[in-house]
């Protein structure tokens, strides 16, 4: 008796095993090889942030970064007291466990501009990341992201100098396509 169960077990579990390894494909295939997100917060504060990832393998994605910022330093009415930033930067990321969910760490370079009181300086910057990402959904195609860095800026209108910026993506919303 307890012969049987167990043969009517294997049968039934190599019956399904296929099912559930389409099942596995399906859902993968679902989430896409493309990634483009955006962080709604942060455009309350005038602050805009996309970013467009694209897989390239199994376990690294290729992507672009923009991302502006006004900041209001004074009561000036004519608007003398601001600053504006903008970056412009490509990455390289890392998926130990697969793109483009779970934990990642990876590298960038770009442009970082800062328009202030009329002036205008514009460096060159590359660092790295650490993050995660979810794939939610049915299809897993709703993805969330947060992440952190740090950016070394250097040449351009610092000369010799070098400064280096933290990077920090409070929460990326988007989809996978």
């Amino acid at each position: 008796m307890r012969g049987t169960f167990i043969m009517v077990l294997v049968a039934i579990l190599s019956a399904a095993a296929p099912g559930a390894v389409q099942a596995q494909d399906e859902m993968s295939r679902a989430a896409g090889r493309n990634v483009l997100s955006a962080n709604p917060f942060l455009l309350i504060a005038t602050w805009f942030n996309a970013e467009y990832e694209r897989v390239i393998s199994a376990t690294s994605t290729v992507g672009v970064r923009l991302s502006t910022v006004s900041i209001g330093f004074g009561d000036s009415i004519d608007g003398d007291d601001d600053a504006d930033y903008y970056s412009g930067r490509g990455f390289w990321r890392y998926y130990p466990n697969g793109a483009p969910a779970g934990f990642y760490f990876g590298f960038d370079a770009g442009v970082t501009g800062l328009d202030e009181s009329g002036e205008s300086h514009t460096v060159l910057g590359a660092g790295f990341e650490l993050g995660y990402n979810w794939l939610l959904g049915a299809r897993r195609n709703f993805y969330i992201s947060l992440g952190a860095g740090a950016d070394r800026l250097f040449g351009g209108d610092i000369g010799d100098a070098s400064a280096v910026i933290p990077t920090v993506r409070i929460v990326n919303i988007g989809v996978a396509f």
